[in-house]
């Protein structure tokens, strides 16, 4: 009996292995940082001294975060194997928000 050769796929979530002949689902995706429209001049009431203390306190929380973490806040790609019920788990979840924004319209 000959053991079937090729690329074997391990579930990004569960761990478990996707064995060759079985459904496997690849989940692809991007998270960025969305843009709201606000800028500085909407902080027109606070002190100029204020304003200056708040950026500075920005800056230090940004500079304590590795560049690695800073860069995924804005933009972060990525590519998962799925198993079928990790596929499931995560179509169900991705509905149920999906109806939630469907029902508050």
């Amino acid at each position: 009996m000959s053991k079937k050769k090729g690329i074997k796929f391990i579930c990004d979530m569960c761990g478990s292995m996707i064995e060759i002949g079985r459904a496997r689902y690849t989940f692809r995706g991007e998270l960025f940082c969305a843009y709201d429209g606000g800028t500085f001049d909407e902080c027109e009431g606070m002190r100029q001294a204020d304003f200056q203390k708040e950026l500075e306190h920005l800056i230090r929380l940004a500079e304590q975060k590795p560049e690695k973490e800073l860069a995924d806040e804005v933009y972060y790609q990525f590519n998962l194997d799925l198993c079928s019920v990790c596929r499931k788990k995560v179509y169900e979840t991705l509905d149920l928000l999906q109806s939630r924004e469907e029902d508050s319209v």
